[in-house]
């Protein structure tokens, strides 16, 4: 009980990494190192530079879909950065940019990207407001027509994240949340654990106007600013 109720603190507080639950604080030299991979020195170069498409302050770019990297958990960003580089997740980008880097190249630039403050969401166009309440619904509570559990269990209240491994869904692009979720539907693998068998699951079951609903939603929450994660790792 206790625990959950932590966890619960965590989102509430903008899902920054906790020293107490996560483990110690990074290093100077790790946040150094993460930052010198994000701009290229991973073995990337400069083409293939973190920066580029997320920014050195890890808020990403709406328009061109690359997701936003502050302030998710250190552990969530390393454990995408490892399938991208085993070729267990695919992406004719990223996977040969996380090959390039050594596992403490990953390992630094994930607690560099964690220890970044969430910026507030820039405002977007509110779409089809039908979709919009139909989103926030599966959020909170769930589509019982469809089988699906509340977004919320897993991924705190709006999508704000639940350290160290459900991530932030807030803000991000909606196009981005739609691709992956079409993906899992389609059939990519997910990575092991539970929870994320549980995704793949969850995907099968909703609808092409689920997807855009739940995507749309998150993408339209605007979170305020809030302050670092610790860029802790367990």
């Amino acid at each position: 009980m206790r625990a959950a109720v932590g966890l619960l603190a965590l989102a509430l507080a903008g899902g920054v990494a906790a020293q107490e639950l996560l483990g110690s604080n990074a290093t100077p030299q790790q946040v150094a190192s993460g930052r010198a991979v994000a701009a290229g020195a991973g073995g990337q170069g400069q083409q293939g530079a973190c920066f580029s498409c997320h920014g050195f302050d890890g808020a990403g770019q709406q328009a061109a879909l690359f997701p936003a990297l502050a302030g998710q958990s250190a552990e969530y960003l390393l454990l995408q950065l490892d399938r991208y580089a085993s070729g267990a997740r695919r992406n004719e980008v990223m996977s040969p940019i996380a090959a390039a880097m050594t596992p403490e190249q990953r390992r630094d630039v994930s607690v560099y990207y964690a220890a970044q403050p969430v910026k507030a969401a820039e405002a977007s166009p509110l779409g089809n407001v039908m979709l919009l309440q139909r989103g926030g619904v599966l959020s909170a509570a769930g589509g019982a027509d469809v089988g699906v559990q509340a977004c919320q269990n897993c991924h705190g209240p709006a999508g704000i994240g639940i350290q160290p491994l459900y991530p932030r869904l807030a803000g991000q692009p909606a196009e981005y949340l739609a691709a992956r979720l079409r993906a899992w539907r389609e059939g990519e693998a997910p990575a092991e654990g539970a929870s994320h068998q549980a995704m793949a699951a969850i995907a099968k079951r909703l609808s092409d106007d689920d997807i855009n609903a739940v995507s749309l939603y998150f993408a339209s929450v605007r979170q305020a600013p809030a302050t670092p994660g610790t860029g802790v790792l367990r």
